[in-house]
């Protein structure tokens, strides 16, 4: 009944995808394929690589409706690495830990965070990007406190998940 009470709010709206080119946002919803010029009641989302390729994917809960899965084609021959952090002295899935990586001599660093949107919980693991790069110089692990160790390791595979363990290395997953 949202459209009876206000003029600017619908009760279903249009998905929006933008792209970020280094400087600014830009809509590229129109290019992006018919999916966007729906209107859907969505009311959660929640990111992740549904089919294993490295790409992430978009699950967008519905209010009423099926959910609708959005398969990311992006990134046609770049390579990445997935990363599942399991702690041992600190928490779980290692909340609170930097990843910092380096693919082609570009160093990378990212905050390992949890989340989602409404009634929604994001992988929980971390694909990191290489782009066109054939191997993963190093990475390096930072666990959250109270551990705060920190872990180096070289000689990842490309294109595929691993499992690190705080304090016991590489787990191949």
């Amino acid at each position: 009944m949202i459209e009876s009470y206000s003029q600017q709010v619908r009760y279903k709206e249009p998905l929006v995808l933008f792209h970020h080119d280094g400087k600014k946002l830009s809509n590229v919803s129109a290019e992006a394929g018919p999916v966007f010029k729906k209107m859907f009641p969505a009311r959660g989302l929640a990111v992740g690589d549904f089919n294993n390729d490295g790409r992430i994917d978009v699950l967008i809960g519905n209010n009423g409706e099926a959910p609708v899965l959005l398969k990311n084609n992006a990134g046609e021959g770049h390579h990445w690495l997935g990363v599942k952090l399991q702690g041992t002295a600190c928490n779980r899935d290692g909340i609170g830990a930097t990843i910092a990586w380096s693919a082609g001599g570009t160093k990378r660093t990212r905050f390992k965070a949890n989340g989602g949107s409404y009634l929604s919980s994001h992988d929980m693991r971390e694909v990191l990007g290489l782009g066109p790069a054939a191997e993963v110089d190093w990475l390096e692990i930072t666990w959250p406190p109270p551990s705060g160790r920190v872990e180096r390791f070289t000689d990842l595979p490309l294109d595929r998940y691993v499992t690190i363990v705080e304090g016991k290395g590489r787990v191949e997953g």
